[in-house]
Parts: C-alpha cells; structure tokens; sequence
C-alpha cells in the first residue's frame, strides 16, 4: 500500500526531544484503545450516560482485536505520538465514508487523552496526515465531530469549515455529527 510506504519513509521526529510520529504496531493497541476509552470518558461525559463508557470498558478486549485486525488488514491507518516511547495520542484515518466524499480522504478519529492536551499533539497528528494525504494527491479532507465536542473549535483554528451536519443514532442516543471539510490545495 502506497500510505504504509510513505509514512516508513517520512517518518516525524523533533530533534532534540524524544517525540515521534510513526505508523502504528500490532504491541501499540492496548494503549491506543486506553486512550480512545479514557478520552471518550472525559469528552462526552455530560453527552452520554456513564452506562455507555462501563459497556466500553467492558468491551476492551474486542476493541483490541478489532484495532489490530484493522491494522494488519490495513483497512484503517493509525498512527501514533509517541513521547519518552510512550504513545501519548493518536489518529485514525482511511478513505472517506459515503458515496458524497468519494474523492476525499477521512480522519476517522483523532484521541488525545485530557492531560495530554494542548501540548500541539492534535496539530502535528493533522498536520502529519495532511502531509500523507497531498503525497497521495488528496486536495480535501473531511473529519466528523460530534456537535458540541470542544474539538470544534480546534477544527476551526486549522481551517476546517463546516459543510454539512449528518443526524445519527449512538449509544441509543439522537446526535448530531458536524462535517468538516479542509482543503490541501
């Protein structure tokens, strides 16, 4: 695949500290499903009822698996920052859902747990991405974010602008998913 070429050849390191940016491992997985539970705790807590994150919790193994499946059957990217060898964040990405963003690539998720945040991870995650996606030739990008996550306003900051609002059914619960589109060009 021409994605794991690239992210092997141009991997992100800052000189002088002991951050990396680099495609994710199978032996990543646990820490990267703690922090997306640990972040979806912390995010959506006044969103969703605390019975949601116990069923997460209690789902941990199968998120595991279906991570590192998705890993090795490189049906999504992760990727992954690491500081001190410690992952510390990551992203997830792929071709866009749905036929209306057929010519787009997605950032299906992006995790940050809170003590991690406002360090500038999510930037250099994006960043990093978008630098895959123009060697790719992708010129547009679209990321959903729940509406009302403190993301949005991040999203914002980096250009994103929203296109469109899609309703959706999760956790049984009525919500409603911003779509933000950045261009590359």
């Amino acid at each position: 695949m021409i994605v794991y070429k690239i992210i092997n050849k141009f991997k992100h390191n800052w000189k002088k500290t002991n951050k990396m940016i680099r495609e994710a491992k199978a032996n990543d997985v646990e820490r990267i499903t703690r922090i997306h539970l640990n972040s979806w705790r912390t995010t959506y807590n006044k969103i969703f009822p605390e019975e949601v994150f116990d069923k997460q919790e209690s789902e941990y193994s199968i998120r595991v698996q279906k991570i590192k499946e998705a890993i090795a059957n490189n049906t999504s990217n992760y990727i992954v920052l690491e500081e001190n060898n410690i992952i510390k964040a990551f992203i997830c990405y792929g071709p866009a859902r749905g036929d209306k963003y057929k010519n787009f690539k997605e950032i299906y998720s992006i995790y940050i747990e809170k003590e991690n945040q406002n360090k500038d991870y999510g930037s250099k995650l994006i960043n990093y991405c978008f630098d895959l996606f123009k060697k790719e030739e992708y010129n547009n990008v679209i990321i959903r974010c729940l509406k009302g996550n403190s993301a949005e306003e991040f999203y914002h900051k980096i250009g994103g602008t929203v296109i469109d609002s899609e309703k959706c059914t999760l956790h049984n619960i009525d919500i409603i998913e911003n779509v933000y589109k950045f261009n590359l060009d």
